[in-house]
């Protein structure tokens, strides 16, 4: 099947919107959050899902293990103009580059975080829902550290972080990689995280959350960030926004990181996170490093989109 391609982020969310079916809000009955990007960004069936991802040359995840530890940032586009550039993020896990440095175990969770594309308030939303769905089969939500996410709030910033649905059901940035993690890592649970806003207090209160939760159990889990790298109706400052990008992010830096983020000179849709996550503590001693070149395309607004993979190693 051929996947049909829409560029416009608005075309695509409000294609989601109308996609979504009306959801079952029961408290008897557990809630699973469904797909709306499949036929869209990606394939909406399970052979040619798999097909795609082994042509990246990546390996069926019950037979390939691969280790935890590790953090990679991945492109959400659709899979016919990104979808290689996420499989290489996927396939240096299962490389495990860097993992069997820190004694990395076998992965138990993905911490999946990724940007709001809709508007409303900022914050840091949690799923309500107990399992995401793939055409390889539905993912399960780590519902324990997903409680011990939300129960972290109250001691750094009241009300960073909520429990609530309405930013996941039809945002694309976490959906479009999770089949990946359903190939990959069959086995595995998420903790699907979605970001809206890049105000400092709310990237060091994400710090603070993912650092008190994560610290002791990081050898078992694998980060990925869902973030393009760069966007703009200009080509010039787009592509000179993803080579500013690309060359402050080995370096580690949280506020040179923090100051290109604040005065425009990075745009990446998901800075804020990775921002975060250098604030952390939790990629002490690694630095990241680009897995492919920089590759770009051309929407329907004729916005400039450029697209990498990264690995902390």
């Amino acid at each position: 099947m051929m996947v049909k391609r829409v560029h416009s982020e608005e075309r695509r969310r409000s294609e989601g919107r109308r996609r979504f079916p009306e959801r079952n809000f029961s408290p008897d009955r557990p809630l699973r959050r469904v797909s709306v990007a499949e036929g869209i960004f990606y394939p909406d069936n399970e052979e040619a899902v798999i097909s795609q991802i082994a042509s990246w040359g990546l390996k069926d995840g019950a037979n390939t293990p691969s280790f935890g530890g590790q953090v990679i940032i991945a492109p959400h586009g659709a899979w016919d103009i990104s979808g290689k550039t996420a499989g290489a993020a996927f396939a240096a896990v299962q490389a495990n580059k860097g993992g069997a440095a820190i004694n990395g175990r076998e992965i138990e969770r993905v911490i999946l975080l990724g940007p709001c594309h809709s508007s409303g308030e900022q914050g840091i939303y949690l799923s309500e829902s107990v399992a995401f769905e793939t055409p390889l089969g539905d993912l399960p939500v780590d519902l324990r550290l997903n409680r011990k996410l939300a129960s972290c709030s109250p001691a750094v910033i009241s009300d960073i972080i909520r429990e609530d649905d309405i930013f996941h059901l039809a945002e694309h940035s976490l959906e479009v990689l999770l089949p990946l993690i359903k190939y990959c890592l069959p086995d595995t649970k998420i903790v699907p995280v979605i970001m809206h806003g890049s105000d400092p207090a709310l990237i060091s209160g994400l710090a603070k959350v993912l650092r008190l939760t994560l610290e002791n159990c990081m050898e078992k889990s694998l980060i990925v960030v869902s973030s393009n790298v760069s966007v703009s109706y200009d080509p010039a400052l787009a592509f000179s926004m993803a080579e500013e990008f690309r060359s402050v992010l080995p370096g580690m830096d949280t506020a040179a990181f923090l100051d290109r983020l604040s005065d425009g000179r990075i745009n990446a849709c998901g800075s804020a996170i990775i921002t975060a996550l250098l604030e952390s503590g939790l990629l002490a001693g690694r630095h990241f490093s680009a897995l492919t070149p920089l590759t770009h395309e051309t929407d329907d607004d004729r916005q400039i989109v450029y697209y990498g993979a990264f690995a902390a190693v």
